[in-house]
């Protein structure tokens, strides 16, 4: 179930680009014609592209494909092509035969050249990928390529998600007003390093390309690489950036600094979305480490205690566990000295100095952890820096929905 959910604006529609989707039945034949499940997104005009992939070291084709595209056609992408239902992962020679096939009917429905496409997948690994489902059905998405598709578009790359996910933001730069909507999924296989996650966001800023891959890098590092669901890291995460800013004619922008905070913000926001949809998940929990030698160091720090499923069963019972806590921070190799480090939740004052806090009282505690929603903060006395992740808790309902996955 999700937690908190947030009443989403509709997404706003990008000036040069159009989006499509289709229904080709992609995890069995018996759901085409009743859920969309590919995404075609289309620049009018060649773009700037970024991306950031899994680091798992077992990629799918769609993964290594885009990382050969972007290094030598970065500029000139034209289009997206995105199916759910099926990761094309695990399956040998013909994974990459197939991604190929997949990013062939992307360029055919866009009219774009093949080295223009950037081709994305989720859904079940080490299953034979059904292209010929959809080369029957991505003329669907091509027909149906509109300003306003960004919503359907969101519905259509679900797995177990149990809602869509979307975000739109405008800034203002020297007078001109841009545009970024950004569409993301995932629900489980959630962890630093990307996630199970597909994420696509589009925008009219002139970026220019030398600038788009490591801005997208350090957006990546404080949103969707600060999240955790479940510890695992998949085979197929991607996040793609598309720009199509100097091909509408602008100057490239001088200083991307407010671009970069927007985008930035749009990512933690769907980046949190896709937290609060954790499968099994009941508790959205935010923990803040501060007093960090590093932001490295913080983010580490965040995402020990983020993954580990012995505070993730206690965040689940709200057992107000603080020994878990402390014991995740001293397992996640950062140096840090154990009488300096404070940990609150919420408001609640547990540990101060290295001490049980004299007034604190397990009941208070208590009470926060059966909060739906609630903050860990941990400061590690070690310097200035500081980094937020998000998680949630690990439940019964979590093992139920992954032991029946493929069934």
């Amino acid at each position: 179930m999700a937690v908190n959910t947030p009443e989403l604006e509709k997404p706003l529609p990008v000036p040069g680009f159009r989006v499509g989707t289709a229904s080709c039945g992609v995890k069995s034949p018996v759901l085409k014609g009743k859920r969309q499940d590919l995404t075609l997104i289309v620049g009018e005009v060649p773009c700037h592209a970024a991306g950031v992939f899994t680091k798992n070291r077992f990629r799918a084709a769609c993964v290594r494909q885009a990382e050969a595209t972007l290094a030598t056609d970065a500029e000139h992408v034209r289009a997206i092509i995105a199916n759910a239902g099926n990761a094309n992962a695990g399956l040998g020679e013909m994974e990459s035969v197939w991604a190929g096939q997949l990013i062939e009917a992307g360029a055919a429905a866009a009219a774009v050249s093949t080295t223009a496409v950037l081709s994305a997948s989720t859904g079940v690994i080490g299953t034979p990928f059904p292209i010929e489902r959809i080369q029957a059905s991505v003329h669907e998405a091509a027909d149906s390529l509109d300003a306003n598709g960004w919503e359907a578009a969101a519905n259509a790359i679900r797995t177990t998600d149990t809602f869509a996910k979307w975000s739109s933001a405008e800034v203002s730069i020297d007078g001109q007003t841009y545009t970024l909507t950004g569409i993301a999924k995932g629900s489980g296989m959630i962890h630093p390093n990307m996630a199970t996650m597909l994420g696509f966001v589009a925008t009219d800023a002139p970026i220019a390309a030398n600038d788009l891959q490591a801005m997208l890098r350090r957006v990546a590092d404080r949103s969707f690489n600060c999240i955790s669901v479940d510890g695992d890291t998949s085979t197929n995460d991607t996040l793609y950036l598309l720009a199509s800013g100097l091909g509408l004619g602008h100057a490239p922008l001088s200083d991307t600094s407010l671009f970069e905070q927007a985008l930035t913000e749009l990512c933690i926001e769907l980046a949190q979305l896709i937290v609060r949809d954790g499968e099994g998940v009941t508790k959205f929990v935010t923990i803040e480490v501060t007093g960090a030698a590093s932001e490295a160091d913080a983010r580490t720090i965040g995402r020990a205690v983020a993954v580990s499923p012995l505070v993730k069963t206690a965040f689940a019972g709200s057992d107000a566990n603080w020994g878990r806590i402390l014991s995740a921070v001293g397992n996640s190799g950062v140096a840090i000295d154990t009488n300096a480090i404070t940990l609150l939740a919420d408001d609640v004052l547990m540990f101060r100095d290295g001490n049980l806090h004299p007034d604190y009282r397990d009941a208070d505690g208590m009470a926060v952890f059966a909060r739906p929603e609630f903050s860990i903060t941990l400061d590690v006395g070690m310097g200035d820096a500081s980094a937020t992740v998000w998680t949630g808790d690990l439940t019964h309902e979590y093992i139920t929905i992954n032991a029946e996955y493929r069934t």
